[in-house]
C-alpha cells in the first residue's frame, strides 16, 4: 500500500504564516500550501527549505480583488485577473513549486462556460506550460465551468485536476469527481463537512472540518484515490476559525483551541482517514 506524505495548507490565524510552518512541520506534516501573497513568496520559500518542508503549491486568487469568474466575462477586468493568474504561475516556477491550484469560477448563479473565458485559460495554461507549472483546477461550485475547461484542453502538459473532497460532497452532491478526472489527479484538498443541508447548495455548507469530524466515507475516497495512481502527497485545507460563530459545534471547538492543538489534531485524524 502507498505510504503518502502529508500537507496542510496554513490557516487563518493570528499566528504569522511563516511561523505557522514551524508548527506543521514540528507535528509531523511533510508538506504545506499557501495562497498566493507576492510580496511573501520568497520569504515563504526560504523558511520551508530551511525547515525541509515540502511546499506543494500555491492557491492562486479566486475572490475579493481577483474574482474568477471575471475571466468568463472578458474585458479589462478578465484580463487583470488573468494576468495575476500567469504571475501566480510565475512565481510557481521562479520557486520551484510544482503546482498551482485554481478555482474554475465561483459563484452559484451563472452557469454557462463561455469562449472568451477559455481563451483567458488558455494564456495561463500556455505559461504553465512554457514553465512546467502543473495546474490543479478544483471542484468548486459551477461544474460545467471545470467540465468544459477539462474538456477542451486534456491533451495539455500542465492540465491537472485538484480533489477538494468536501466539495465533492456538497457542490458536486457526492458525485465522483475522480472517474470524471481522477487520470489528471495532480494534488488534494481533503477536509470533511456535512453534505447540503437545505434545499439549495450554499457556501455554508462547504465546512471544511477535519477529516473524520463530518460524514465523508473516507475508506471510499482513499479507495478511489488509489485506484487513480496518484502517489503525490495528501494535502488537507481546513478551517480553524468559522466565520459564522456559533453557527457550529464543532468549528466553535475548533476556534477554542491554540493554533499548536488544531494542527496536532488535524494530523491525527488525518493519519486515521487515510489509514481507513
Amino acid at each position: 500500500m502507498t505510504e503518502y506524505k502529508l500537507g496542510l495548507a496554513t490557516l487563518t490565524s493570528n499566528v504569522d504564516i511563516v511561523d505557522q510552518l514551524d508548527i506543521i512541520k514540528g507535528v509531523g506534516f511533510d508538506a504545506f500550501f499557501t495562497g498566493w501573497i507576492p510580496d511573501r513568496t520568497e520569504e515563504i520559500a526560504n523558511k520551508a527549505a530551511k525547515l525541509g518542508l515540502i511546499q506543494q503549491s500555491i492557491h492562486s486568487p479566486f475572490s475579493s480583488n481577483y474574482r474568477v469568474s471575471h475571466l468568463w466575462n472578458g474585458g479589462e477586468e478578465g484580463d487583470r485577473v488573468t494576468n495575476a493568474l500567469i504571475d501566480c504561475v510565475k512565481d510557481c516556477a521562479r520557486f520551484d513549486i510544482p503546482v498551482m491550484v485554481i478555482h474554475p469560477f465561483i459563484g452559484f448563479k451563472d452557469h454557462t462556460p463561455t469562449e472568451v473565458g477559455l481563451d483567458n485559460y488558455a494564456r495561463v495554461i500556455e505559461v504553465a506550460n512554457k514553465l512546467g507549472v502543473k495546474l490543479g483546477f478544483e471542484n468548486v461550485e459551477g461544474e460545467e465551468y471545470l467540465a468544459a475547461i477539462m474538456e477542451r484542453f486534456w491533451n495539455e502538459p500542465s492540465l491537472g485536476f485538484c480533489l477538494d473532497t468536501g466539495h465533492e460532497m456538497c457542490y458536486n452532491r457526492h458525485k465522483d469527481m475522480l472517474a470524471l478526472y481522477g487520470e489528471k489527479l495532480v494534488h488534494t484538498h481533503f477536509n470533511d463537512n456535512l453534505g447540503v443541508r437545505g434545499e439549495d447548495i450554499t457556501f455554508e455548507d462547504d465546512l471544511h472540518f477535519i477529516p473524520t469530524d463530518g460524514i465523508a466515507d473516507w475508506h471510499n475516497i482513499m479507495e478511489r484515490i488509489r485506484k487513480t495512481g496518484y502517489q503525490g502527497i495528501i494535502m488537507s485545507e481546513l478551517i480553524m476559525n468559522p466565520s459564522r460563530p456559533g453557527t457550529n459545534p464543532i468549528t466553535d471547538g475548533y476556534s477554542k483551541m491554540t493554533i499548536e492543538q488544531f494542527i496536532a489534531l488535524a494530523y491525527e485524524k488525518i493519519t486515521k482517514a487515510i489509514s481507513m
